[in-house]
């Protein structure tokens, strides 16, 4: 994506985030909406003023480190920079190109309505891969989310998640998508997470999927207020093939989420 591009995409949301109330939201992680389940942007976002900091440790020693700053009124933006082989004895493979966020909560959840939040971003998880021109998990590129939580008697909540998404920046397959998910609060230190997408856009041209679809498992724990570990496993239904899996196999990986206030 060009950067004029994203430039004019975050200018329509700030205009747009300007005409709605401030969100307000919770700092603690273990009580705050989630800004994504694993891979797919939830309708969660960053309060105004403050910003997420986050680390993903991935297979093939991959490493990807970003933030999202919640600013004026509901808009986040963030940047995103990693690559593989960063850790092991082999040189490392970076990205071709920092990843970039928009995103703004358009509507916030009632009793009725769930909250609803449009944004794009083009950073994609797993290794680059530069005979397709994409990642290899895709990037979802622009989305609009829905988010529903429900309480559960006696203990605990759960949040039911859908969303829909068009990446128009990857290889030749630029299908509309859509995913789901939910995250299950136990207690307000314990959540387990689950995301589906479809993978509409990666069933022809360069694709990696065999049409399964991408089926993602996690487990967070919130030790601290402001701190999280995650532990996901990923394409647990193996959409894809052995070799653009490494090997085959579910892959593993590990999240550490920050908040703090600017």
């Amino acid at each position: 994506m060009r950067f004029s591009t994203f430039l004019l995409i975050l200018s329509i949301l700030l205009i747009l985030s300007g005409l709605l109330p401030p969100q307000v939201a919770a700092q603690d992680l273990g009580v705050r909406p989630l800004q994504k389940l694993i891979d797919c942007p939830s309708a969660g976002g960053p309060a105004s003023g403050s910003y997420d900091f986050e680390l993903r440790v991935y297979p093939d020693g991959g490493i990807l480190a970003g933030f999202t700053a919640g600013l004026i009124g509901r808009l986040g933006i963030g940047l995103f920079y990693g690559g593989t082989g960063i850790i092991g004895y082999s040189s490392p493979d970076w990205n071709i190109q920092p990843g970039v966020l928009a995103m703004c909560r358009i509507l916030d959840e009632s009793y009725v309505l769930p909250a609803i939040t449009i944004g794009f971003t083009n950073q994609g998880y797993g290794a680059w891969i530069d005979s397709t021109n994409r990642y290899q998990y895709k990037a979802k590129g622009y989305y609009l989310a829905l988010g529903k939580n429900f309480k559960l008697w006696p203990m605990g909540e759960i949040c039911g998640h859908f969303g829909v998404n068009m990446n128009p920046t990857a290889d030749d397959s630029k299908s509309l998508d859509f995913y789901t998910g939910v995250d299950f609060r136990l207690i307000k230190q314990l959540a387990f997470i689950g995301e589906y997408s479809a993978g509409l856009n990666d069933r022809k041209g360069s694709s990696l999927g065999k049409g399964r679809g991408y089926l993602n498992l996690g487990i967070r724990w919130t030790f601290a207020e402001r701190l999280a570990i995650d532990l996901h496993l990923r394409d647990v239904i193996i959409n894809q093939d052995d070799d653009a899996r490494g090997g085959g196999g579910v892959g593993r990986e590990i999240r550490i989420s920050y908040v703090e206030n600017l």
